[in-house]
């Protein structure tokens, strides 16, 4: 015992290991990133699904098409409404009129330069063909432009929640790579520490402070995509700001479960498309009417009054007024109607081909959209599963590398793996969010009521 005692005494002190002059090692370590500072209270997600209904620019479109459509309706019975119109003018005549008395001899002493006239005139075309399918598809096209103010209005909801559940993910994300930097970096300054201790390698120093810059790196990208995600919701929203945050809501959307032949009735039920691809049909049927009624007559009723002052009729008179009743067939047009019997049977060849291609693209949405639905919950559980794995061997590497057992690049190794399966995870988890919501849109049973009216 003695003997080691004089050894020991007799050794040098441990020297500290200094890196090189041109080494990396040598400048302070980056600061850490911190999380991101909370910009306003929390925007639920059925708050900005009401936001984007009540106040969304692209809706607001859509509402005023459907008053538009409704006053094509008050076009249309304009066609068959009596119209009464007023004229009336002053004039001066470089040459004198000369009047005529009651007895029809010229009034010379009541000759005058000005000349007023009145007409008042009453048109009234109460036998019109035409008009009746017109108003008939006027009235239609305003449930047409309603049915494509819901699809509108559906489609933009979907892509908030899209957006709200990315935002969110990002969100979590940014956590969990502020988590992982804290840990790099903790680990960065100790392999520091046990270089200068002459423990390690200076190359496992430097892998040790490159995994930190990356995970620094992977916590700002993280920060700027949820910001990025939170300007996009506000455009949506018709915000001039980003001063909230997003939260995940306290419940996930409701899955829709069954068999895939029932949601497919279900979906051509609901879906507005479909009924407005048919409303279509009967719309082009009824160019066929509208075509026909080209050929029939029409009939008028017209009246006109006059005030004239001087008179210039023989009787004296300064008023007079007339009743006509006309009588319009038309017989050639240089083949225009035929032209137009042609074009109806065109449009309703094309209507039925737009259903169908309709009824195929639901059904080809909705399959995708279940599809999509199951792979996500079946690669959410394998990413749940890594994840649990991926913590647990970060966990023993780090043990086995404090007991000198494992290298920095499995160190470096198992903290790749385990940010990239905490993103997975959260993806995926995402995934399965959008995915039953793209289900519940195409079946039609996303929406929140109050559209057009």
């Amino acid at each position: 015992m003695i003997a080691l005692l004089l050894i020991a005494q007799a050794l040098p002190p441990v020297q500290a290991v200094q890196p090189p002059p041109q080494s990396s090692l040598n400048a302070p370590l980056q600061a850490l990133t911190p999380e991101a500072t909370a910009e306003g209270p929390v925007l639920g997600l059925a708050e900005a699904l009401e936001t984007a209904r009540t106040r969304s620019p692209d809706l607001a479109v859509a509402l005023e098409r459907v008053r538009q459509a409704e006053n094509n309706v008050q076009r249309a019975w304009a066609v068959i409404q009596p119209t009464l119109t007023a004229t009336g003018s002053v004039t001066y005549s470089s040459e004198a009129v000369v009047p005529y008395s009651s007895t029809g001899i010229p009034d010379f002493a009541a000759a005058s330069n000005w000349i007023r006239t009145g007409t008042l005139q009453f048109a009234w075309s109460f036998l019109n063909f035409r008009a009746f399918p017109a108003l008939a598809t006027a009235k239609q096209q305003v449930d047409v432009s309603r049915l494509t103010e819901t699809e509108q209005r559906r489609d933009l909801l979907l892509t908030v929640a899209g957006i709200y559940y990315s935002g969110v993910s990002l969100r979590e994300l940014a956590k969990v790579a502020v988590a992982l930097s804290r840990s790099t970096r903790d680990h960065a300054l100790e392999a520091q520490a046990r270089y200068q201790a002459g423990l390690i390698q200076l190359s496992s120093a430097l892998r040790a402070r490159i995994d930190y810059l990356r995970s620094n790196q992977e916590t700002l990208r993280a920060q700027f995509a949820y910001s990025s995600a939170k300007s996009q919701l506000a455009a949506l929203l018709d915000r001039r700001d980003t001063a909230f945050e997003l939260a995940a809501p306290p419940e996930p959307p409701e899955p829709i479960r069954g068999a895939f032949k029932e949601m497919l009735e279900q979906a051509l039920r609901e879906r507005p498309e479909i009924a407005a691809a048919k409303a279509n049909e009967e719309i082009a049927a009824r160019l066929k009417t509208d075509a026909w009624a080209q050929f029939a007559p029409t009939l008028a009723l017209t009246g006109t009054g006059r005030y004239n002052e001087p008179p210039t009729s023989f009787s004296g008179d300064k008023g007079t007024w007339a009743v006509a009743l006309t009588l319009t067939l038309p017989l050639y047009d240089g083949g225009f109607r035929y032209v137009a019997l042609k074009d109806a049977d065109s449009q309703m060849r094309q209507a039925r081909a737009q259903t169908r291609s309709t009824t195929a693209g639901i059904e080809d949405e909705l399959r995708r959209a279940m599809l999509d639905l199951e792979s996500a919950r079946a690669l959410r559980d394998e990413a749940e599963q890594a994840l649990v794995v991926s913590r647990e061997n970060e966990r023993l590497i780090r043990a086995q590398f404090n007991a000198g057992t494992a290298s920095q690049v499995e160190v470096s190794d198992a903290e790749s793996a385990l940010f990239q399966s905490e993103s997975a995870a959260l993806q995926q988890r995402l995934s399965v969010q959008i995915a039953s919501l793209r289900v519940a849109k195409a079946v039609g049973a996303f929406d929140i009521p109050g559209g057009a009216k």
